[in-house]
């Protein structure tokens, strides 16, 4: 009688004993369980085969000698961690002294800007012009909402023009034409 394979002379199928062979290896299948894997191994060797092998993986997992580090692994890593702490912080020492030297440059540019452009009248945001530049009364337009005054005829009103006095268009948020108040500017200079 050969080795044969069948539930009916081992009481337990194979794919029942994969199933079931953690457990047996730790001893936690109740008695009867257990018997019947017994009779299924005596039987069948390649479930007897698969019960040694896990064995055996089981076995070199919990040797420690396997899974070990090399010898003078722990020195080289602390080495290692101690060389890139030292690094990253040689990096924000250098980045915080970038940023410490460039905030008096930055101020020092400031400064000296200042000093080489003149000022100009915080007031009045019609970029510098005076009063005698430009007429009092400004034209804007009714129908667009692009926030310019106008003098009167100028060819980039567009849409129904409206009629305020300068100061009312500034603080209303509006800002001179480039086109028309250069045109106004430079009459009045000549």
């Amino acid at each position: 009688m050969g080795f044969e394979r069948s539930e009916k002379t081992m009481g337990i199928n194979c794919q029942e004993v994969w199933r079931d062979i953690s457990d047996y290896i730790d001893d936690d299948l109740d008695p009867i369980q257990r018997a019947a894997l017994d009779q299924h191994f005596a039987e069948c060797r390649h479930c007897t085969a698969l019960l040694e092998g896990t064995r055996n993986v089981i076995g070199l997992y919990r040797d420690e000698r396997v899974l070990a580090p090399p010898v003078g692994f722990h020195e080289q890593l602390y080495q290692r961690l101690g060389e890139t702490t030292k690094t990253s912080r040689r990096t924000f020492l250098a980045w915080t002294l970038t940023a410490a030297a460039a905030v008096p440059l930055g101020l020092a540019v400031f400064s000296a800007r200042r000093l080489i452009v003149p000022a100009q009248d915080q007031q009045h945001p019609a970029s510098g012009l005076d009063a005698r530049q430009v007429p009092e009364t400004v034209a804007i337009s009714q129908d667009q909402d692009d926030k310019v005054f106008h003098v009167a005829g100028c060819s980039h009103l567009h849409g129904k023009p409206k009629f305020l006095p300068m100061g009312e268009a500034i603080r209303e948020g509006y800002t001179p034409c480039v086109y028309c108040i250069g045109k106004a500017r430079s009459k009045k200079n000549s």
